[in-house]
């Protein structure tokens, strides 16, 4: 259990990797958490609610880890929906939910496959949308890629594109709408889609979302169906103005700059908010979502969050 508490603090906090690989993650630990807990439940006498307390409480625990990836308490939320069930069900849907993580992106990859054409230009390191392009490398002529500030991911998606055999051009942030113009689309992941279609990304989405608009050129989304959250964009309310950065997870300064002139203050969001009606489509698994169909969805999700902040307030 050592090693699986250490993973979950690794999981708390990662700033190198997207939701895709985050949610994978959390989920393998989850699975080794039920396993693990069924062992020792079984040799110290543990009654089957002592066993489900501790797998909710680290469900739970997961959850709360990124408030930008709602994929992550989406997932934990759904394999705790099955508790009535015992412990062997949550480590069946945890067992399922990556299987099916698994193969989201090839479903997707068909869904996107008439549309992703041409030079596009992304922003950030997507682990969906490396394995959207992967499977469709042969007919993108070019991507422009965003360096990523402050992190730089940029660089490291460059690289894996180029890798597949995709030319890419690497630009700063700054120069985005410079070769805009030459471009067929926009294609980003996303962190979270909120219930009315919003999109939470890297820091710089919501820029290129406007500037494509203003040129008129397609911005897709490739997401999977567990991004969806239940959580609202509150626009032009400034009452919600501290709920809305909080979605937004603000990091160290000094990411940005180690040490500014006396007097100057940094700021480091990592994520930003990009409004649906900049988005052309949003592109899943199951294939392109409306928005009635994304508040459904969300419908479902925030069942499944309230009934796991209910048993982690029974439990502790």
């Amino acid at each position: 259990m050592e090693t699986v508490e250490k993973r979950i603090q690794e999981v708390l906090g990662d700033r190198e990797h997207g939701s895709r690989w985050l949610v994978k993650e959390a989920l393998t630990i989850l699975h080794a958490i039920a396993d693990s807990t069924a062992q020792e439940g079984h040799e110290n006498d543990q009654t089957d609610e002592q066993q489900l307390q501790q797998v909710i409480y680290s469900a739970a625990q997961i959850a709360r880890a990124r408030p930008a990836m709602a994929a992550l308490s989406s997932a934990m939320g759904q394999v705790v929906s099955v508790h009535e069930e015992g412990l062997e069900a949550m480590k069946n849907e945890a067992q399922r939910l990556l299987e099916e993580y698994e193969t989201a992106t090839e479903k997707l990859a068909h869904y996107a496959q008439p549309l992703l054409t041409g030079q596009i230009m992304t922003c950030s390191i997507s682990g969906t949308v490396l394995d959207v392009f992967r499977a469709l490398h042969k007919q993108i002529e070019r991507v422009i890629v965003l360096e990523g500030r402050p992190r730089y991911e940029g660089v490291n998606a460059a690289q894996a594109f180029s890798e597949m055999g995709i030319p890419v051009t690497l630009i700063t942030d700054a120069q985005a709408d410079i070769f805009l113009p030459d471009c067929q689309s926009v294609v980003v992941g996303a962190d979270s889609i909120l219930v009315n279609g919003d999109v939470l990304n890297k820091a710089g989405t919501a820029l290129i979302a406007w500037a494509a608009h203003g040129h008129t050129i397609p911005f897709y989304v490739l997401c999977e169906t567990l991004k969806i959250s239940y959580q609202r964009w509150h626009e032009h309310d400034p009452q919600h103005r501290a709920s809305n950065l909080q979605l937004l997870e603000e990091k160290e300064p000094q990411e940005v700059l180690e040490q500014p002139p006396a007097g100057v203050s940094v700021r480091n969001f990592y994520f930003d908010h990009t409004p649906y009606r900049l988005v052309t489509n949003i592109i899943t698994e199951q294939g392109p979502l409306s928005r009635r169909e994304i508040r459904d969805r969300a419908v479902t999700t925030r069942t499944q969050q309230h009934l796991l902040a209910r048993l982690e307030k029974k439990y502790h």
